[in-house]
């Protein structure tokens, strides 16, 4: 038999203060009080003044809980379009401003800013979340521009960088330009740098990599010469959610401290800028202890480098320009300034022309009518003999021949013993 004078105090519930429902409270409060606990014991364990539980022991039942009536503000019915709106625009309060100007709203810009304020902080705290990634899965690939003294003048060049993801070591490359065989030419020159790539590599939105893609990046339309390199070499590309630019925060940080190497230095040329900046990175950037990772590059490049897919066993990538032209009457192709001959049964027709660095491939539904060695400078011509042979023999009595040239005024009239001179001559 129980002990009158006996307390049995029940334990003290971890889910107090402001979680707790108003009707958990009442039943907390009512049940200790039945088993003859003070007040004060019940107010000091449950984390609430003595003057709740007066309050609460007084009601015969647990209180609804009514939700408190927004007030109106200049932004009622605004709220749902800017939380939907802010990542689009990077989270920037003028631009929202901008467009609810235009749905109707009357208010002024700081209200915006207040209501945004603690959204922008919400986000900032989410993108400190760093993602680190195992040694040898991925590097990231981002594009910067900087203005460095190049010669007697200032000159606006652009910086390749790709970022190993787990070392941080990285691979820089100026530029004059983002063209796609600039690109991927500078991405053969890292994996040469490495010895070796990661296996998925992380990408911007840029046209060299994605022609179309849905916000969410469930659909995207990859650009066929870039997919068809990333296969070739068997790395998976990715490219980071629009608007989003934290998820690849480690090369843009590489960018960044590249811009503080070049600043205020002056260079011969883009070449020299190159030699400069690799010595650079050899014997400084890969040696530094690193902000995040309190580490060398250098050391912690050893524990992913067997990681790495090895890229030594294949032919370098060759990239191949393709354009569409139409056979002049002189039975010649233009590409790039010059002009390469096909056989005259083609003239009319249209061809495909298809280049690397060493030749010119002419084709016609997808067969091989031409291949030329490919021409250095502008304005040559290039003949095979065999391409003008019935054309030749069939109109010799036509002494004469009408050539019109690109960008001329006039039309040239010529002998046809030019031609029969070119062409046995090969070229000029």
């Amino acid at each position: 038999m129980r002990d009158k004078k006996t307390l049995y105090l029940l334990p003290i519930k971890e889910s107090g203060g402001k979680d707790m429902v108003k009707a958990e409270l009442w039943y907390e409060i009512h049940s200790r009080f039945k088993l003859k606990e003070p007040k004060k014991s019940i107010a000091r364990s449950l984390g609430i003044d003595v003057r709740t539980v007066r309050k609460v022991l007084r009601q015969s039942h647990p209180q609804r809980y009514r939700r408190k009536k927004k007030e109106k503000t200049l932004l009622s019915g605004y709220e749902d379009y800017i939380r939907k709106r802010l990542p689009a625009v990077g989270y920037c309060g003028q631009a929202i401003f901008e467009e609810l100007q235009e749905l109707g709203y009357r208010g002024g810009y700081d209200t915006v800013r207040r209501y945004i304020k603690p959204l922008r902080e919400e986000e900032l705290r989410e993108a400190t979340i760093r993602f680190e990634t195992p040694p040898g899965k991925q590097s990231q690939v981002d594009w910067g521009q900087s203005w460095v003294q190049l010669g007697e003048r200032p000159r606006k060049i652009h910086l390749f960088a790709l970022t190993l993801g787990y070392s941080r070591r990285f691979f820089a490359q100026g530029t004059s330009d983002e063209k796609l065989a600039t690109f991927l030419e500078c991405h053969l020159k890292a994996f040469d740098h490495f010895g070796g790539l990661t296996h998925e590599i992380l990408y911007d939105n840029n046209k060299s990599v994605v022609l179309e893609r849905d916000f969410e990046g469930r659909k995207i339309r990859w650009n066929s010469t870039f997919w068809d390199f990333s296969q070739y070499y068997g790395f998976r590309p990715k490219v980071h959610q629009p608007y989003r630019p934290q998820t690849k925060g480690k090369v843009e940080s590489s960018i960044k401290y590249i811009k503080r190497f070049l600043r205020g230095k002056v260079f011969v040329s883009l070449d020299h800028l190159n030699e400069c900046l690799l010595d650079w990175i050899l014997s400084t950037a890969d040696y530094r202890v690193h902000g995040t990772t309190h580490r060398r590059p250098i050391g912690m490049f050893g524990e992913e480098k067997e990681l790495l897919i090895s890229h030594w066993s294949k032919p370098p990538y060759a990239l191949q320009h393709r354009v569409i032209r139409h056979v002049a009457k002189d039975c010649l192709v233009s590409f790039q300034t010059n002009r390469y001959s096909v056989p005259h049964c083609f003239v009319g027709q249209q061809v495909e022309v298809q280049s690397d660095h060493d030749f010119i491939r002419i084709y016609h539904q997808g067969e091989l009518i031409a291949l030329h060695p490919r021409l250095e400078g502008k304005y040559q011509v290039r003949c095979e003999q065999a391409h003008y042979q019935g054309i030749f023999n069939h109109r010799q009595q036509e002494r004469t021949f009408y050539l019109v040239q690109k960008g001329q005024e006039e039309v040239e009239v010529r002998d046809l013993a030019f031609y029969e001179s070119l062409v046995e001559g090969g070229s000029r």
